[in-house]
């Protein structure tokens, strides 16, 4: 099996220090673009959605469309006309997040986003700790996902509501880790640590297996757009450019580590025990494409050091071909018709 391409290099000497990082220390990776192979799949896959989706649409969306926030009913005529006609919210109509966070890639950056989440222990030990997360996957998935689409399509008032209640919800969110240090979920380094990887896998998730991938200007403009939902929420300085970025991940690596409760917590996103057997070929591509999501050093301390080029291609043909037979998520249907009132 051939790795995955990926581009890494390192910060030139002459170039400016992001945070004040060293630059020998900072690994600029760009996420890799989909290879020649998932493009052709992805493109066949497409087709075949467009000209199936008249006989299968509706059930799928039933299955999918909790996660996608895509079976909402759309709002009465008089409360669209109402709740903020005109509202463009955070971002609007023309910004990196409507259209990464519109992509069925979300799918993936989902999973992407808690495996490398997953690798901070004391930022995973208040997920165990604190959610039913192995009684109760898809249900926290659903939350948030609804989360991110709200602060994302949402009028400028809801998210900032979104956004004031997370910080009151992690209140509650304290402990103490499997290897007895403290934890807060309001920490400014936790919070900065989250930040930085929900949106990095994110990015990195489009940019693989999105409809139209990011470029490398896209991802500096994504950066820094969601700056505003981590300040938000209490990140003292988030990054505003993809180097910045890579920098805030590079001075977190000592931080992170295996333990107990990630390598609990990556079983269980590869192998979840309520998914039935005729489900498990699908997942596994989805799981193939989230690890493939990954900066290198995060797969290095997974220990994945190839992932199929084959299950790469299936990744992007499924969610290429969701894309083909499913609406965006209703939300961000909501907020363009709510734009263009």
């Amino acid at each position: 099996m051939a790795a995955p391409t990926t581009s890494s290099s390192t910060l030139p000497p002459s170039a400016p220090t992001p945070r004040g990082i060293p630059t020998s220390d900072v690994e600029l990776w760009r996420p890799a673009l989909p290879s020649p192979m998932e493009l052709a799949l992805g493109l066949a896959a497409g087709a075949s959605g467009r000209v199936s989706a008249p006989l299968i649409a509706q059930p799928l969306a039933m299955a999918f469309g909790r996660m996608m926030g895509a079976e909402r009913p759309p709002p009465h005529p008089v409360e669209e006309a109402v709740a903020g006609a005109g509202d463009p919210g955070w971002f609007g109509p023309d910004s990196a997040t409507w259209r990464v966070h519109s992509d069925h890639s979300l799918l993936v950056s989902g999973f992407a986003s808690f495996a490398l989440q997953a690798l901070h222990p004391r930022a995973l030990a208040g997920v165990v700790e604190h959610s039913a997360f192995d009684g109760d996957f898809m249900g926290r998935t659903q939350r948030t996902g609804e989360y991110v689409l709200t602060v994302s399509f949402g009028t400028s008032d809801q998210a900032e509501r979104a956004t004031a209640l997370l910080p009151r919800i992690h209140d509650r969110v304290v402990g103490v880790a499997p290897d007895g240090r403290p934890y807060s979920a309001n920490e400014p380094e936790l919070l900065d640590f989250v930040h930085v990887a929900q949106f990095v896998a994110t990015a990195a998730a489009h940019r693989r297996f999105g409809a139209h991938p990011l470029s490398d200007a896209d991802l500096d403009r994504y950066i820094a757009e969601n700056a505003r939902v981590g300040a938000a929420v209490g990140v003292l300085d988030p990054p505003r450019t993809w180097a910045e970025a890579m920098a805030a991940l590079d001075r977190h690596r000592p931080d992170l580590a295996i333990g107990e409760q990630a390598r609990e917590g990556l079983r269980y996103l590869a192998e979840p025990p309520f998914l039935p057997s005729a489900a498990r070929p699908l997942w596994r591509a989805l799981h193939a494409g989230a690890m493939a999501s990954l900066p290198p050093f995060a797969r290095r301390l997974m220990g994945i050091e190839r992932t199929n080029p084959v299950d790469l291609a299936l990744c992007r043909a499924i969610i290429r071909n969701l894309g083909a037979l499913l609406p965006p998520p209703m939300i961000a249907i909501e907020a363009r018709r709510r734009v263009a009132a």
